[in-house]
């Protein structure tokens, strides 16, 4: 049995007309007929008289036609009952977040988030990707949000939202002048990295190994424990740094820094929310993966 053969059925019997049906329900005139027809066979009776311009019902139309109702009328009962559940949705959320996910893209999915669910109160605590991964396995987090996947056995991922590491640099730079920017160029040049454990870095050592070049060839200066830090030293003048776009977009537009991709390099990337394979998710959690997922 088919819910839609139902609707159908319904919907002829109060508008008397296959047309006006398909038109309410944005089908096909042919598939009206189709779900009918369908409807008929299942239960071996005529339902529909069509042997007239006008769409009258048989007596064993007129029979089901309270039946049917009444299933339309419950399904549509328990879509309200379910909508008032989701929406009633409350308590505690703690999401443990590296700095990308963390400082740049879910405060503004928790301010929306939270227009729709007002009773949940959410915590953010920022750490970088290893420890977020480690929290989870340990039981000692939730729900996660990290820049980079890790090979973690009964870990699930679902991504949220796209990102891209690109090349930053200080708007007076020889390279800042550049339309394209090529590996060599950069290999000539010192470079602030990220601390190891960090998304960002993750993401840019299998971009450079993907394009044949070893980390190694990099010549990595100094090592900053956040993506602000590694910011606020290019500007200083210290090198270059490969950032993710939400964070130097800004400071781009400001005029502050200059932003290039490196031809060749793949640095394109998903941000992820991570939990427990084998966890039971509380609703606030579950509600959160739905919310932030199709965003």
């Amino acid at each position: 049995m088919n819910l839609d053969w139902i609707r159908t059925f319904g919907t002829v019997a109060r508008r008397r007309s296959f047309s006006r049906t398909a038109r309410e329900l944005n089908l096909s005139q042919p598939a009206v007929s189709k779900h009918i027809a369908a409807l008929e066979a299942v239960y071996g009776v005529k339902l529909i008289d069509r042997s007239h311009r006008s769409v009258n019902l048989t007596e064993a139309g007129v029979a089901l036609l309270p039946i049917a109702l009444r299933i339309l009328e419950t399904i549509e009962e328990a879509g309200r009952e379910m909508d008032s559940y989701v929406n009633n949705v409350k308590g505690a959320l703690l999401i443990g977040a590296s700095t990308i996910p963390g400082q740049y893209v879910l405060p503004q999915i928790i301010r929306r988030f939270r227009q729709q669910y007002p009773l949940v109160n959410i915590s953010l605590e920022i750490a970088d990707s290893g420890i977020i991964y480690w929290q989870v396995l340990e039981n000692k987090l939730v729900l996660g949000a990290v820049g980079a996947l890790q090979e973690a056995p009964g870990v699930q991922a679902v991504a949220f939202a796209d990102d891209e590491l690109l090349l930053v640099m200080p708007v007076g730079h020889p390279l800042a002048g550049r339309k394209s920017v090529n590996p060599p160029a950069v290999l000539n040049h010192e470079i602030i990295g990220r601390e190891r454990g960090s998304g960002t870095r993750s993401v840019l050592e299998a971009g450079l190994k993907s394009a044949g070049i070893s980390p190694k060839d990099l010549r990595t200066v100094v090592e900053m424990g956040s993506t602000e830090a590694a910011l606020a030293a290019v500007e200083a003048g210290i090198g270059l740094s490969f950032v993710s776009r939400w964070a130097a977009e800004q400071r781009a537009k400001n005029g502050l820094l200059v932003l290039r991709r490196v031809k060749g390099l793949n640095l394109k990337r998903q941000l992820y929310l991570i939990y427990a394979a084998n966890r039971f998710l509380p609703r606030p959690v579950q509600a959160f993966i739905e919310f932030a997922a199709r965003r």
